[in-house]
């Protein structure tokens, strides 16, 4: 069985991630999810809501990762521990930003699992996109039903 970690903030990408996580579970994988720490104004998703959405799109039980005060540490743990196989990235285009700043898209990329991106639906500048590692996978999401 694949064991695949949902890093995810809420974005207006979140249906495609969503039909990211239900196709991964249809072809038997298990799915956990954690949420990096916001430093916007607003509040994102609650563990709760994350692993009720995720997991009525896995149509399985889901479980949180504690982020922890770095979310990096937290996922270097978990994939020292050999507790994942692969890891779905998806985050606002600010995140992604911040990701890119303190490269840590590449130090993710290190761990040696496959990192799949599903990309923000608004538009990436130029600057952050050629930030993001070339080997990452982007799937594409068909149409939402």
């Amino acid at each position: 069985m694949t064991r695949v970690l949902v890093v995810a903030n809420r974005t207006a990408s979140t249906p495609a991630l969503l039909a990211e996580v239900g196709a991964r579970a249809r072809a038997g994988a298990s799915v956990t999810v954690l949420i990096p720490s916001e430093k916007a104004d607003h509040p994102d998703w609650t563990d709760e809501e994350a692993t009720r959405l995720v997991g009525h799109a896995a149509n399985q039980e889901v479980e949180c990762l504690d982020a922890g005060s770095d979310a990096l540490d937290t996922i270097h743990d978990a994939v020292g521990r050999d507790e994942f196989d692969e890891i779905i990235v998806c985050t606002q285009p600010e995140h992604l930003a911040r990701w890119v700043h303190h490269d840590l898209p590449h130090r993710i990329e290190h761990l040696g699992l496959p990192v799949y991106v599903i990309p923000p639906d608004q538009d990436v500048p130029d600057d952050i996109r050629e930030g993001l590692p070339t080997g990452w996978h982007y799937p594409e999401v068909g149409p939402l039903t």
